[in-house]
């Protein structure tokens, strides 16, 4: 049985990064050549340790609490847990790791997951059908306050056999696959979970190449070999740390000098500095930008006048050139300015305009409605200058009042994802659409963080979940963007793109999921 695959976004580089070359062996040190991408190219060996910067530490890490982005947990679970299923950042298509196979067989109605045989928790326990709906039942679980309870709304699931789980949708979903490999692709030791289910977060085991040893909290995590991983000859590496380097000058020096062997970041700066200094650098286009995102039911942001009024204040070709040097894309939809799966020439391009914006502003105050904003942003060195620029270009424009507000990443995430309790944040949707945006903006989500609310989105959502053909995914994908910019959902100001750097001719065996998480069991030492 072969793992039903999907064609989704493909793999693309932002159009104004500067081309990479492909470098031309693993022991090449040659630092008078171009960088290019040996990550990727270079075959890994045994052994050795590897020190990875993440920007952010980990509210826990266990399924249910991890934040799952390439900055955040992505990497630190896949190390943990390995993956029943993943999204292959090239192409999209969803491949197998420890599920064998997972099918439909009536275009998403009913979905059958198979797990590999002599898989085994690095407790010693059996990873089966049974530990994956145990896994899942927990997430569903109210009282777990899962980040990923939504993606399970609707669906029951019946252990058939040691091996097989059935599960049944409320509504046909020919991309539920898609959802597992984002959300639910991470399993935990029923064992040792129930063991003690207030401390898993901090002591968990899962089925991965790698097993936790350490935790200093804001520091860093240390992980050793797993001695009973699944696959035979992996993981490569003995030994793995992740430490958390908020401060990104701090992080690209960190790796320049041999402090840190590699770094994962948003941030086009760090990797422009690592290309000059002739390192390896792999980047992976995510499918979304980033931008300002509104909360609807938040006065005064609930009037459309309010949205379009701040969006107007802002050129997002001007944010480009003064933050990134023009160096990176200009975004103008919730999809990339590179994505396939919509037509980019129906959806209109946002363009300043401050007469009217500041038209707009007075109607909104001459109605005893000012438009005094608090935009929460993410507590950051670039986040500070990012927060500084639109606050000067908002507050340009008469009775508009912008204050920001910066919060640690994990606090702004149970602000924003969990409480609801913002106006406005710096925010991004980059990760695969399905299941993102239909719990960002279908009506009926309990995950609707924007409170959004649209008849004609619900519509356009609905259909890419039945549509079975390219064109008519790409026909409702096409609807959703037009409809949110009509909306004025969202202020997109900069493609999401992944880097991961490190010094040339050390690692290799990179490969990144489409979420931009690292697969641990390949990546190893390439070189001295």
């Amino acid at each position: 049985m072969h793992l039903r695959t999907t064609k989704r976004l493909a793999l693309v580089l932002a159009a104004a990064a500067l081309a990479l070359a492909a470098c031309g062996g693993s022991s090449d040190d040659d630092s008078d050549a171009a960088p290019g991408d040996g990550l990727t190219s270079a075959s890994p060996r045994a052994g050795g340790s590897l020190t990875i910067n993440i920007v952010t530490e980990s509210r826990g890490l266990d399924p249910f609490t991890g934040a799952m982005s390439s900055v955040t947990d992505y990497s630190r679970l896949n190390a943990l847990y390995d993956v029943l299923v993943y999204a292959d950042g090239k192409t999209g298509e969803i491949k197998p790791q420890i599920a064998e196979a997972l099918t439909t067989p009536d275009g998403g109605r009913t979905w059958q997951l198979v797990v590999r045989d002599g898989v085994k928790f690095s407790d010693g326990t059996v990873f089966d059908a049974a530990a994956v709906k145990f896994t899942w039942d927990r997430m569903a679980d109210p009282a777990n306050r899962s980040l990923y309870a939504s993606s399970l709304r609707g669906v029951t699931t019946e252990v058939a056999d040691a091996r097989t789980l059935r599960i049944s949708l409320a509504q046909p979903n020919a991309r539920f696959d898609q959802i597992v490999a984002a959300n639910l692709a991470y399993v935990v030791s029923p064992t040792a979970y129930q063991k003690d289910p207030k401390g898993f977060s901090r002591q968990p085991v899962g089925a991965g190449p790698f097993l936790l040893k350490s935790w200093q909290q804001g520091v860093q995590q240390t992980y050793g070999r797993n001695p009973g991983y699944w696959q035979a000859g992996k993981p490569y590496l003995d030994e793995l740390v992740f430490k958390t380097v908020t401060d990104q000058t701090q992080s690209f020096n960190s790796v320049d000098t041999g402090g840190s062997d590699m770094a994962i970041t948003l941030d086009s700066r760090n990797a422009n500095l690592a290309k000059d200094a002739g390192m390896d650098v792999t980047e992976l286009a995510l499918n979304g930008p980033g931008g300002v995102l509104f909360n609807m039911a938040k006065a005064p942001l609930d009037d459309p006048r309010a949205r379009e009024a701040l969006t107007l204040a802002i050129d997002p070709d001007g944010f480009n050139k003064i933050m990134y040097d023009g160096k990176v894309v200009t975004p103008k939809s919730l999809f990339a300015v590179t994505s396939t799966q919509i037509d980019q020439n129906a959806v209109p391009t946002p363009r300043q305009d401050t007469a009217k914006a500041a038209a707009l502003a007075k109607q909104l105050a001459d109605e005893g409605k000012p438009l005094n904003v608090t935009l929460m942003m993410p507590q950051s060195t670039n986040s500070s200058k990012t927060g500084e620029y639109l606050q000067q270009q908002w507050n340009l424009v008469p009775n508009i009042n912008v204050k920001i507000d910066y919060v640690d990443i994990n606090a702004m995430m149970a602000k924003v994802l969990v409480g609801k309790d913002y106006q406005a944040a710096y925010y991004n949707l980059a990760t695969p659409a399905e299941p993102v945006l239909w719990n960002a903006l279908h009506s009926k989500s309990p995950a609707n963080w924007l409170n959004y609310s649209s008849p004609d989105a619900d519509a356009a959502l609905e259909a890419s979940r039945t549509a079975t053909t390219p064109e008519d995914l790409k026909a409702a994908y096409t609807r959703l963007a037009q409809v949110t910019s009509r909306d004025f959902l969202m202020i997109p100001l900069q493609e999401s793109i992944t880097y991961v750097y490190a010094k040339r001719g050390k690692f290799g065996g990179l490969e990144l999921t489409s979420g931009a998480g690292i697969l641990m069991d390949r990546l190893g030492r390439s070189g001295t």
